[in-house]
């Protein structure tokens, strides 16, 4: 699947915005309740595990802090359905992936809006305001 080209249709079917930056990584802006909006990126890359190439669907909640509890956080992330929580690069980050060869629209489709509604919603709890 062409997860880009996917995106872009999606995106228009949401009333969304999408920005492609180049063959492997794009942009899509969600717009979620209460006229709240989360940045989604999806990129492709080869699996470090088994080589094969994947789309991973990741958004920040807020820069990484010391008061942030990580187990609370593990344990609700354990509900989500195709998502869960990272640290990357001084980020709590909301992340989902999967291959691209054999990937359903809908579940695609499902990815975007748990990353989305799950990122959005700790970002306002960790931090009290829409940030990304």
């Amino acid at each position: 699947m062409n997860i880009s080209a996917f995106a872009k249709q999606y995106a228009t079917q949401i009333d969304g915005q999408f920005t492609e930056y180049d063959s492997s990584k794009s942009i899509i802006v969600v717009p979620l309740s209460d006229g709240r909006f989360q940045t989604v990126i999806l990129s492709t890359e080869n699996s470090k595990r088994s080589g094969k190439q994947r789309a991973v669907l990741s958004s920040k909640v807020c820069e990484y802090n010391a008061s942030i509890d990580f187990k609370s956080l593990l344990e609700k992330s354990a509900a989500f359905d195709y998502s869960k929580f990272i640290l990357e690069e001084g980020y709590l980050k909301v992340e989902a992936s999967c291959p691209t060869d054999g990937v359903a629209e809908d579940e695609v489709r499902h990815m975007i809006q748990e990353v989305a509604i799950q990122a959005d919603a700790f970002e306002l709890k960790l931090t009290g305001k829409d940030i990304n």
